[in-house]
């Protein structure tokens, strides 16, 4: 006889297996290994990062101060890069700070300065273009844009190579060109205006630029002399990097990659730790604006800095105590 079949809602009887039992075991068994395997890779990815030597106090109390410091150096290129287009580290010895972006992050939002690298400040007793403290180590640039009244919390570095490298990992940038623009000794060639997609060494030529030239009637000329335009073009592509950074915190298949190009180009004091770095990459810029300066004087590059300079970094909410 027969016994009648009864509903068990899923419930077989004795040494029966659910139906989705073993493929569920198998997703939770590769969830544990990507997990191990993510593990794993954040550990690689942060034994990679360089320490500055510098010192700092960090004040985190009233929000942070970032120092992102792009780093003109020979001594490693991007690759691919003409040694024509760069120098030798014979011919252009030493480091010197090309880019500086300082990063404000409070409660109430998040605000960004490019600094002039040509900015005069004062480097012990002597005033010089901010871009030359570097050779004398990143504390005399850390005391330097701490007599602007700019603390450094937290302090970054890329170099050039590094710079275009995550720019490439990161799957490039789209950026606005009013108009064709060329740098011959950058490397810079862009021979149509509007919105586009740019490479790393695209991008960092757009950084490098300092004497661009416009296409005029069919014809390439020297634009007009702009003594912010190389700290603008390097803030609004360095927010564009780091929107483009933040987007690949969702995507797996990019963060990768990504989080391997930087971790080889970039390095941070040693308070500075892979979270913080998270919480940058994480927070988004937003608009970066020129640190005022005065022009240049004369043929020469330095530019003094101004009461607007004063102004900008008191209205950013920064202030140094040294």
């Amino acid at each position: 006889m027969t016994a009648p079949h009864d509903t068990d809602a899923g419930q077989g009887p004795p040494g029966r297996r659910r139906p989705f039992a073993r493929p569920r075991r198998v997703v939770l068994a590769l969830l544990v290994t990507l997990l191990a395997v993510a593990g794993a890779d954040a550990a690689a990815v942060a034994a990679r990062v360089d320490e500055v030597a510098v010192d700092l106090h960090a004040d985190d109390g009233d929000g942070r101060t970032w120092v992102l410091v792009g780093l003109d150096s020979r001594a490693r290129l991007p690759q691919g890069a003409d040694v024509a287009d760069f120098g030798t580290p014979e011919t252009v010895p030493g480091s010197r700070a090309d880019v500086v972006v300082v990063v404000q992050q409070t409660d109430a939002g998040t605000t960004a300065l490019s600094v002039p690298r040509d900015l005069l400040v004062l480097d012990g007793t002597t005033a010089e273009r901010l871009t030359t403290t570097w050779l004398d180590g990143p504390q005399a640039t850390v005391a330097a844009l701490c007599s602007l009244g700019i603390p450094t919390d937290h302090l970054v570095t890329v170099d050039l190579a590094g710079f275009a490298a995550v720019v490439d990992a990161a799957g490039g940038l789209e950026v606005d060109v009013p108009e064709p623009v060329r740098d011959e000794p950058a490397g810079l060639l862009l021979p149509r205006a509007g919105r586009q997609h740019v490479d790393g060494a695209t991008a960092l030529a757009l950084v490098r630029s300092r004497h661009p030239e416009h296409l005029v009637d069919g014809a390439w000329a020297p634009a007009p002399v702009d003594p912010d335009g190389r700290a603008g073009a390097a803030g609004t592509v360095l927010s564009a990097l780091l929107d483009r950074v933040r987007g690949s915190l969702s995507r797996p298949w990019r963060l990768q990659p990504v989080a391997w190009a930087a971790s080889g180009a970039v390095a941070v004091d040693p308070g500075t730790s892979a979270t913080d770095l998270l919480g940058l990459a994480g927070a988004g810029v937003g608009p970066v604006s020129v640190l005022p300066a005065g022009d240049p004087v004369g043929a020469a590059l330095a530019r003094p800095p101004t009461a607007g300079t004063a102004a900008a970094v008191a209205a950013a909410g920064l202030t140094c105590g040294g």
